[in-house]
C-alpha cells in the first residue's frame, strides 16, 4: 500500500533541487518571497481559530452588551475581520467572573444549522446535514469543547445566535464550503473513509502513513471503529492538518505522537515518526538534520525535555514547529522557508487585517477577492509585459 501511495503523490510534490537542513538552513535561494497561495497549495499551509467578529464575540460568550463602543468608530465593515480585531472592542470586564449555567449539545447546535439552511437557503437535507456537521465541529474546535461536545452558554437562546452566526458568517459560510468540497474529493462510501483513500489523501499533503496509522488507532481523536473514519473524524483530521497553531489541533496531534498513552512523549518513538519525514524530503533530494540535532533544539523550544501536553500548551506560538516535526514533510520544509522570507507576516499586513491564523489565511485566500483582484492585476500585469 505504501508503494501506490509513494507512485500516485510524490510526482505531484514540488521542492527546492538543492539539498539543505530544514532547519536553520542559510541557503539564499530559499529567501525569496512565496506568491500567494494558489488552491493546491493552501491547505497546506493555511488556518484559523475565529470566523470574524460575530463569531469571535459568540464563541468567547460575548455579546452586543459587552461591547466598549468608544473603540467602534474605526471599525471596517469587512468580513474578514479577526478574533484579534474583535477583542479590541471587548470591555475587560466581561472576562470577570462570567457564570454559565447552560450548555447546548453538539446534536442541538447541528439540529439547529440543518434547519436554518433548509429553511433559508433551499438546502437539500442531506447538504443542510454535511453543513451544519462541519460548521457545528468548526465552532466547538474553535472553543475548545471537540471532546465534550458541549457548549457552555448563558441562556438557550444562544443557541439560535450559534445557529446563525454559522448561516451568515463569511469564515463559517467558507469554511463549510471548502472542507465539503476536500470531504467529496476523497474517496468514500456513505460518509466513510478507509484508510487507504486517507492516507492518499495525506500523503500528498506531506503526511506520512506512520501518522495515518495512529489517526486511525484507538485514541482521543479516533471515537468510531473499524476500518474507517466517519465524516466528523475526518472533518477533525482537515482541522488539524491545517490548524497546527490551535489549542485544539495541538491537543489532537499530542494525542497522536502519544503512542504509549503515558502524557509524555517517547523520544524513541518521535525518532521513528521522524525517519519517515526525512524519507519524504530525501526522495526529492532534501537533505534533514540529524534526529539529536533537531531534539535538541525542539527540546530549547518546549523549554524541557519532558514533553507534556502541557509543555505544548505553554508554548503554543511555536509548537507547530514541533508538530510539523513529526506529523507533516511539507509544513516542516515551509515553515523553515517561511521563516527565512517573513512569508505570513507579510501576508498579513498586505491583507490589512493584523495578524491571522492558519485557518483565516486559509479561507482569505480561497475566498476574499483582494487574493482574486491581486492575483488578476499580477497577471494582466505579467501579458502587458510580454
Amino acid at each position: 500500500m505504501a508503494e501506490q501511495i509513494q507512485m500516485k503523490t510524490v510526482a505531484d510534490v514540488k521542492f527546492p533541487s538543492i539539498v539543505f537542513s530544514p532547519i536553520a538552513t542559510s541557503s539564499p535561494k530559499l529567501t525569496r518571497m512565496r506568491l500567494p497561495i494558489n488552491r493546491d497549495q493552501s491547505w497546506t499551509s493555511s488556518s484559523d481559530e475565529s470566523v470574524g467578529n460575530v463569531t469571535a464575540r459568540i464563541l468567547t460568550g460575548i455579546d452586543e452588551l459587552h461591547v466598549d463602543t468608544s473603540k467602534m468608530e474605526n471599525e471596517s465593515d469587512t468580513s474578514s475581520c479577526s478574533i484579534h480585531t474583535a477583542l479590541e472592542y471587548v470591555h475587560p470586564k466581561v472576562f470577570q467572573k462570567k457564570s454559565l449555567s447552560e450548555k447546548i449539545t453538539r446534536e442541538e447546535l447541528r439540529s439547529a444549522i440543518a434547519a436554518c439552511k433548509i429553511t433559508e437557503d433551499n438546502y437539500k437535507k442531506t447538504e443542510a446535514d454535511l453543513y451544519a456537521l462541519v460548521t457545528t465541529e468548526r465552532i466547538l474546535w474553535n472553543a475548545g469543547r471537540t471532546w465534550s461536545g458541549t457548549m457552555p452558554v448563558e441562556n438557550r437562546d444562544d443557541l439560535k445566535k450559534y445557529a446563525r452566526n454559522a448561516c451568515d458568517d463569511f469564515y463559517m459560510r467558507c469554511t463549510g464550503q471548502l472542507c465539503i468540497d476536500e470531504l467529496q474529493h476523497i474517496s468514500h462510501t456513505r460518509g466513510r473513509y478507509d484508510f487507504q483513500s486517507v492516507a492518499i489523501y495525506c500523503f500528498e499533503k506531506g503526511m506520512p502513513s506512520s501518522i495515518i496509522s495512529r489517526v486511525f488507532a484507538k485514541n482521543l481523536v479516533r471515537r468510531s471503529t473499524g476500518e474507517y473514519l466517519d465524516d466528523m473524524e475526518m472533518t477533525w483530521l482537515l482541522f488539524a492538518m491545517v490548524g497546527t497553531d490551535e489549542v485544539q489541533s495541538v491537543e489532537y496531534w499530542f494525542r497522536v505522537l502519544d503512542v504509549h498513552c503515558t502524557g509524555v512523549l517517547s523520544v524513541a518513538v518521535l525518532e521513528g515518526f521522524y525517519a519517515e519525514i526525512t524519507k519524504y524530503l530525501a526522495h526529492e533530494n532534501v537533505a534533514s538534520l540529524p534526529f539529536s540535532n533537531v531534539i535538541a533544539q525542539f527540546s530549547d523550544i518546549l523549554g524541557t525535555q519532558q514533553w507534556t501536553l502541557r509543555s505544548f500548551k505553554e508554548n503554543r506560538e511555536l509548537v507547530y514547529r514541533v508538530i510539523n516535526g513529526f506529523t507533516n514533510a511539507i509544513r516542516f520544509l515551509e515553515q523553515e522557508i517561511n521563516e527565512k522570507t517573513n512569508g505570513e507576516r507579510v501576508d498579513d499586513e498586505e491583507f490589512g487585517q493584523g495578524q491571522r491564523t492558519r485557518w483565516q489565511r486559509l479561507i482569505d485566500h480561497e475566498y476574499d477577492d483582494f487574493y482574486h483582484q491581486t492575483h488578476s492585476s499580477s497577471t494582466e500585469t505579467s501579458n502587458i509585459t510580454a
